[in-house]
């Protein structure tokens, strides 16, 4: 589900100037349906499985029951809006991958960890913080233009407060991987964005930033916004 967000990032990216060749495009588009696709089977695997294992792992039946319903929502919205759809189509796509991807990475954790890490308080705090962030890189994904849009500065404060709250919530990690690989990512989101922006219509430096901001989202889902 990663390689469905990145690669629907660098199909829109590759449409901005300057353009991508059709045939690049045309590449991109490929792997984007076969990632799409192998997902779509995955999601049908996980629901076989959770529907037998219901009594036992209600949760997991839940999260897969919620996987499901936003892979068909996804492809209902690529079908309706095509290959140049309009900003809230566009919007609900990066919006819905990136919901979809978190669900998985939650769900992975569940499957390796069953029921021993549940939500910490801390979730309370930073998971609609990192919610809001998503809703306002979106924001200004789609509805990039030539002028000063206000999102920008908030996104940009919300961004440093959400990498610093990363960078604690990490260093607290009993295991080094997990702690250096969580404040690498913290760190990383902001840097990208700030290298996109200086970048100006650089195409690799926003995908940068894209690609970073989707691990980060998938990291915090897997982790459940707690210390591991």
């Amino acid at each position: 589900m990663l390689a469905v967000v990145l690669l629907s990032a660098a199909i829109r990216l590759g449409q901005t100037k300057p353009p991508l060749s059709e045939g690049m495009l045309l590449l991109l588009r490929g792997f984007h349906r076969a990632a799409a696709s192998l997902e779509v089977l995955v999601a049908a695997w996980l629901g076989w499985w959770a529907w037998r294992m219901r009594a036992e792992r209600p949760a997991l039946a839940r999260g897969v029951a919620l996987a499901g319903g936003l892979t068909v929502a996804l492809s209902a919205l690529g079908i309706v809006a095509g290959r140049s759809p309009p900003p809230a189509a566009a919007m609900g796509n990066l919006l819905g991958g990136l919901a979809l991807a978190a669900v998985f990475a939650w769900l992975l954790a569940e499957i390796r960890s069953p029921g021993s890490r549940s939500p910490g308080r801390s979730v309370r705090l930073w998971a609609p913080l990192l919610a809001a962030q998503c809703v306002l890189g979106a924001w200004l994904a789609v509805s990039a233009g030539p002028g000063f849009s206000p999102a920008l500065p908030v996104h940009a404060i919300l961004g440093i407060l959400l990498a610093a709250g990363g960078i604690r919530l990490s260093s607290r990690s009993s295991r080094r991987a997990h702690r250096g690989a969580g404040i690498a990512l913290a760190l990383l989101v902001p840097i990208a964005g700030l290298t996109a922006l200086q970048a100006g219509d650089s195409p690799a430096a926003a995908f940068a930033h894209a690609a970073a901001a989707a691990l980060l989202v998938c990291a915090a889902a897997y982790s459940r916004l707690r210390p591991t």
